[in-house]
């Protein structure tokens, strides 16, 4: 499943699944995670990912208490508790928007030293 968020500065693409995927294999390694379960976790997770597809240029601050009231409701099985949970939610809202940032950059890259003009013609 593949998601976006938009707003006049920026276009986000993420693959939910492939990010869950991801965070399924390196959970454990999340703040606060080492013994939690995968159903522990996972609500905070989908609450990041959902986040960076929401923020509508907000910072993930300025979502804090959106996010605290949805993970109350969506985590409330959880043994994670919502002041660890934010923690996971902004680990993936680093990973999500640091993996932004290096595709634009690379593509920022390669245009400024390819000649796509040539490329783009008509023959």
């Amino acid at each position: 499943m593949h998601a976006y968020e938009t707003d006049r500065h920026t276009a986000l693409v993420v693959d939910a699944d492939a990010e869950i995927a991801h965070w399924r294999t390196r959970y454990r390694d999340l703040p606060h995670c080492r013994y939690m379960r995968w159903d522990d976790v996972k609500p905070a997770l989908q609450i990041g990912i959902d986040a960076c597809l929401k923020a509508n240029g907000r910072d993930v601050v300025e979502m804090l208490d959106e996010l605290e009231s949805r993970y109350r409701r969506t985590g409330k099985d959880s043994r994670l508790d919502w002041v660890r949970a934010r923690e996971v939610v902004a680990a993936v809202w680093v990973r999500i928007w640091s993996q932004k940032k290096s595709r634009t950059e690379r593509l920022a890259a390669f245009a400024a030293t390819s000649d796509t003009s040539d490329r783009m013609r008509i023959r």
